[in-house]
């Protein structure tokens, strides 16, 4: 009889280390503050304050006390894939000659789906190379990737490769070498950065036609669906690695990134240095995403800016030269159906929704502040819309300024109330 093998595993009390994020981190407040939707949700109330619908007999959490108690919640939604809008394929880049790539047939993964896809994005990924220095002395170069998605000469990238995050409004218009796949070289220029969303884009211009690549639709993305990333890491060019969509909606706040809601996708595609701004690309060799991070500690944990959102922040390049954020002032927190029933078990006095976010900190002096909002109000109504996510509130704000917008809360099962708030431009330094 063989002799069995034992291995003795021994287990360590202690804490793992915080996550350590490669790239710059992208801070700042964005259009309404963090929403924390991970798979813990805890607000700590302090003694001296308390929400409409709670009573005075005791209710009143301290800050070692936890209002919503734990709860297991998926951050991906694993549901049907969405119809894209009509008019959303007017606003995305043609792509360019794959006459010779055949399609994948019937959706599935077969023997050359991911080399079709790789090839039919591949020329469009470009290198790209940005001195960097003080005072006039070079002490090393960015490298990064990045992709063209227009005929014209359009690159976009991250805005960390490209730009010096501490001098990023002195340098927008940063000189950048670019090389392409077929060996040809271009010296381009920085049009636009934005540093809470780490996108850019550079411009190059050629006498001879460039390649372009499609951008999709990432909202079309499921957990498990297959892409690829492509890149330049470590200066080695036509770099592919293949992988899933992991989580299709990775909070900035599960990252411990502050500042606004923003959303992430999440693979385990190889994502290395000098791969960031380089595409995320679904099986129909679309760009679905840019990457723009890794986890340092950990394989298998990359992270790109949905293609959707891109797509947003191009379109105020084109109409303002920069991305506005309207800022209210308000923490927020969305409410399920778990949640919203064991705060109504405890307090008797929450109002009475099925759904809706709840606000429980208001920013002092804010334009919320003014506006009366007061915490442990439940927005149920935003501009004369229902909304249950904060990403729904930041689309209706888009980038309304100094715009009055009408919102209704439910401040306790007996009291809604209607107050108009006027947003005022997010400080990018906070």
């Amino acid at each position: 009889m063989m002799n069995l093998l034992r291995r003795a595993v021994s287990s360590s009390s202690k804490r793992s280390s915080l996550i350590r994020i490669v790239a710059v981190a992208t801070a700042t407040s964005g259009v309404v503050c963090c929403a924390d939707t991970g798979t813990r949700i805890s607000v700590a109330i302090p003694e001296s304050k308390s929400f409409p619908w709670q009573t005075s007999q005791g209710l009143i959490h301290s800050t070692e006390q936890s209002l919503f108690g734990n709860f297991s919640a998926f951050s991906a939604r694993a549901s049907p894939k969405p119809e894209a809008p009509a008019d959303n394929n007017e606003k995305r880049v043609p792509a360019g000659d794959s006459d010779s790539v055949k399609p994948p047939s019937g959706g599935f993964l077969g023997r050359d789906t991911i080399a079709n896809a790789a090839a039919r994005i591949g020329p469009a990924v470009v290198n790209l190379s940005v001195p960097q220095g003080f005072h006039g002395i070079t002490t090393g170069k960015s490298i990064g990737s990045g992709t063209i998605i227009d005929a014209d000469g359009t690159i976009l990238t991250c805005a960390h490769v490209v730009v010096d995050f501490q001098s990023i409004r002195q340098s927008s218009k940063g000189r950048v070498d670019v090389t392409l796949q077929d060996g040809r070289t271009f010296e381009g220029v920085v049009l636009n950065a934005d540093l809470q969303s780490d996108i850019a884009l550079v411009k190059i211009n050629s006498k001879t036609p460039l390649p372009t690549a499609k951008l999709g639709f990432s909202n079309k993305l499921r957990p498990g669906d297959w892409v690829i990333a492509v890149g330049c890491p470590l200066s080695l060019q036509n770099t592919i690695t293949a992988g899933i969509v992991s989580c299709v909606d990775r909070k900035s706040s599960d990252l411990g990134l502050r500042g606004a809601g923003r959303e992430y996708l999440q693979t385990d595609c190889a994502i290395n240095a000098g791969n960031s701004g380089g595409p995320l690309v679904n099986l129909d060799g679309e760009v679905v995403g840019v990457n723009i991070m890794k986890v340092l500690a950990a394989d298998g944990l990359g992270f790109s800016v949905p293609i959707d959102s891109v797509s947003k922040i191009i379109e105020h390049f084109k109409k303002s030269g920069r991305v506005i954020r309207p800022w209210i002032g308000l923490k927020m927190i969305e409410l399920n159906k778990m949640i919203i029933a064991q705060l109504k078990e405890r307090y008797p006095m929450f109002p009475d929704v099925e759904k809706g976010i709840l606000v429980p900190t208001v920013i002092p002096g804010s334009p919320a502040d003014r506006a009366g909002f007061k915490p442990g109000d439940v927005v149920v109504r935003f501009d004369g819309k229902p909304v249950e996510t904060i990403k729904e509130i930041i689309e209706i704000m888009d980038d309304r300024v100094g715009k009055r917008i009408r919102v209704v809360v439910e401040r306790s099962n007996i009291e809604t109330v209607t107050l108009e708030v006027i947003p005022e431009e997010a400080n990018p330094d906070m």
